[in-house]
């Protein structure tokens, strides 16, 4: 990574930016040679997990070709030049949390870690219930699970990038969390937070 400033190796940051993204986004090798980006609701246990169809292009692309690479992003706020200036464009930016995932996919066909799969995404996206568990013997589910593929990528490499406005003076940054805070969107006070604390605080 060229900044360094930005890089986090530290696992337990990176795990709870894969832990809380809503959607990531899944690039693979398209039968063109055009390479392919599909956006993912996802789960996380050390693999990137989700589900799709049985056939189409992503599943024969990646029955071809395995190999694929996975961008998550936790949070992002866009910081406005003049929180920092009023003259000068070049202190436009972007906070973010982001985690980038390179490695191989496999097709879960033992049914009932498919279905385990299945029922974390649902605890994930619907954690308030109001569904029966996926279960292989559910009669509600045994024809969709048939034309249902579920999905592991397993990681050969994972890097993290955290940019938040480590690469500004520390009067700089106390100048973005106050207008962060005074802009005042929860995703703003989050970010306020994340900012706060490369500040030791």
């Amino acid at each position: 990574m060229r900044r360094a400033e930005f890089e986090v190796q530290d696992p337990r940051r990176i795990e709870e930016v894969l832990r809380t993204s809503e959607i990531g986004h899944l690039a693979f090798n398209g039968p063109d040679g055009w390479p392919r980006i599909t956006p993912l609701n996802f789960v996380y246990d050390g693999r990137i997990l989700w589900h799709g169809a049985v056939g189409g292009e992503r599943f024969e692309c990646l029955r071809r070709n395995p190999k694929a690479t996975f961008s998550a992003i936790s949070f992002q706020a866009y910081l406005p030049s003049y929180f920092t200036s009023e003259d000068s464009a070049m202190g436009a930016s972007v906070a973010f949390q982001s985690v980038m995932v390179r490695g191989f996919c496999e097709i879960i066909e033992d049914l009932n870690e498919k279905c385990a799969v299945l029922n974390r995404l649902m605890e994930k996206y619907q954690p308030e219930g109001g569904y029966k568990i996926i279960t292989p013997e559910e009669p509600l589910y045994q024809k969709v699970l048939k034309g249902t593929a579920v999905y592991a990528l397993i990681p050969e490499q994972i890097t993290g990038k955290f940019k938040l406005a480590q690469n500004k003076t520390e009067a700089d940054r106390k100048r973005i969390i106050s207008r962060l805070r005074e802009r005042g969107s929860p995703m703003d006070l989050k970010v306020a937070e994340a900012i706060q604390k490369t500040l030791g605080g």
